[in-house]
């Protein structure tokens, strides 16, 4: 028989022998550690244990699954309204496919009771409060491909597909941005600023990164203004490369009133090269079919798909 409960502080050993037995795919870091599980998910300043649910056959653990909530518009606050089940992983079990629809089911019902009237199957950048790093690579993209058994569990349970989201890298050996008018006239009128452990912009970011090496490149104007960024993390901890070689994207940002005169794309090309001169390797990132403009920002400096995720929603 299989039993359900919510998670307990002897419990995150547990969880990493599940997250290594579940056929999460390649996007999944291995081997998982509790110490992993800690710093990313457990050690978060908005976690709620009944919120992670473990199943178990006698005393035997056989899956897991997580809720949580998204940010307030304003990332001040948590959003109660929207509802976030990132992963459920699942061992291999003659029950396996009735498992991960009752966790599903648990977490569901845990939201509800916390006010979600809106589920979302997977995480996203918008919505990276929990295992950003572990799972989807330089950010989160739904429930990628390489995962169908996880897939399939939300399809299961009732939910849609929303968004697909492409998990894209760009080589920086011999990167260049392309020369135009628009690109001397910003390199004539502006600074790149880079900045190593930039302050946090808003409580969500600093409660979603703290703890990632982050670098931030800021494109400076007149009057000292900020009129665009990029930032990234160094993935070194994770990817298996010395530090400085693998970079996450996490997000390219330009003021609406300054939006479509070419800002976005000369602060990430310029930050390319300089990554591509401190000899920087691969630059991962993720865009969303919902989200053209970024789609198009990456297909110009040369990104390329490397694996797609879907984004869920009930």
């Amino acid at each position: 028989m299989i039993e359900y409960r919510c998670f307990r502080n002897d419990d995150p050993p547990r969880l990493a022998d599940i997250w290594r037995a579940a056929d999460l795919g390649p996007a999944a870091v291995q081997p998982m550690t509790a110490d992993l599980l800690e710093g990313a998910v457990l050690a978060k300043p908005y976690f709620d244990p009944e919120g992670l649910v473990l199943a178990f056959d006698g005393d035997r653990p056989v899956g897991f699954a997580h809720a949580g909530f998204g940010p307030t518009a304003d990332g001040r606050g948590i959003d109660h309204g929207l509802g976030i089940v990132p992963l459920v992983a699942v061992v291999p079990h003659p029950l396996a496919g009735r498992v991960g629809t009752e966790l599903l089911g648990h977490c569901e019902a845990y939201l509800r009771r916390r006010g979600a009237t809106r589920i979302q199957g997977g995480g996203s950048g918008a919505t990276r409060g929990f295992y950003l790093g572990l799972y989807g690579g330089a950010d989160l993209a739904g429930v990628l491909d390489s995962s169908p058994s996880l897939q399939a569990v939300f399809l299961r349970g009732g939910f849609r597909a929303m968004e697909r989201i492409a998990v894209v890298n760009r080589r920086l050996a011999g990167f260049r941005p392309a020369v135009s008018r628009t690109h001397l006239a910003l390199r004539r009128s502006t600074l790149l600023r880079p900045i190593d452990e930039p302050p946090h912009r808003t409580w969500w970011e600093a409660a979603t990164t703290t703890g990632l090496p982050l670098r931030r490149y800021e494109l400076v104007g007149a009057d000292n203004a900020v009129v665009a960024t990029a930032t990234f993390w160094d993935m070194y901890g994770l990817a298996g490369c010395p530090s400085g070689t693998r970079w996450g994207l996490l997000d390219v940002e330009v003021p609406p009133t300054l939006r479509r005169r070419g800002l976005g794309h000369h602060v990430l090309g310029e930050a390319l090269l300089d990554l591509a001169e401190e000899g920087g390797e691969v630059v991962e990132a993720q865009a969303g079919d919902d989200h053209p403009a970024t789609c198009g920002l990456f297909a110009k400096l040369g990104f390329a798909p490397v694996a797609f995720g879907t984004l869920y929603g009930k």
